[in-house]
């Protein structure tokens, strides 16, 4: 058997540990800007302190266990940008096929400021719900994904609804609406959600009514941003 030199060892060491992701020039403005802009993860944090001071005021005049927060899983909760960068490099577009292979891989990333807000709303007695059009199928990885970014059922989140797969409707508003019913089943009646935490327009209710919705800018990598102006160059 060959023995290799220790410079050698090192070299494949290094080269292992090499990332794939392309250089700025290669990827589209809005993935280019999420995946190595800092001015992205502070917008992020920036929104989530508008958040967290919006439900701190909330929660001064609701009695604890009262409200619930809703928020959208991907570029919201989870970052997903390794993927648009792996579909951007093969020139490829998104695929049900590719998304269910990257949500097994449970490779996303924590958004800044999605763990500390969250981690607040449950200090202040609030309660959290993610609903997301992942599949079904996808619900188990992405509670692990979830998990592996430090964020559990029960001690972080009471609620992940998925979409139905295949003919489910993307629309998360009726989906939404019986969110204080699930945490009446657990034994938290009365809920009132106050706040709405997303990165696409379909994470808005129809009717927000008195509660207030906070948009994340995801740089347009996909669907219809919330932002007014999304991505760099504001």
């Amino acid at each position: 058997m060959r023995l290799l030199s220790v410079p050698a060892l090192l070299a494949i060491a290094l080269a292992a540990c090499t990332t794939t992701t392309a250089p700025a020039t290669d990827l589209s403005p809005g993935v280019d800007w999420v995946a190595n802009s800092p001015g992205w993860a502070e917008e992020a944090e920036a929104v989530y302190d508008e958040a967290t001071a919006y439900v701190e005021t909330v929660a001064t005049s609701r009695p604890e266990g009262s409200w619930a927060v809703a928020l959208d899983i991907d570029e919201t909760v989870l970052n997903n940008v390794d993927y648009q960068i792996r579909l951007e490099q093969a020139d490829e577009t998104y695929s049900p096929e590719s998304w269910h292979a990257w949500t097994e891989e449970k490779s996303a990333t924590l958004v800044p400021g999605a763990k500390p807000f969250i981690e607040r709303v449950n200090e202040l007695g609030g309660h959290v719900s993610l609903v997301t059009n992942r599949a079904d199928t996808e619900q188990l990885w992405t509670e692990e994904n979830l998990a592996e970014v430090g964020l559990t059922r029960h001690d972080d989140f009471r609620i992940l609804m998925t979409r139905a797969y295949p003919e489910g409707v993307s629309n998360k508003t009726p989906r939404y609406a019986i969110i204080p019913a699930m945490l009446g089943a657990q034994g938290y009646p009365g809920v009132e959600v106050v706040a709405y935490l997303g990165d696409n327009v379909g994470d808005k209710p129809d009717d927000l009514g008195e509660a207030a919705f906070f948009c994340i800018d995801q740089g347009a990598m996909y669907g219809e941003p919330c932002a007014a102006v999304p991505g760099p160059g504001r």
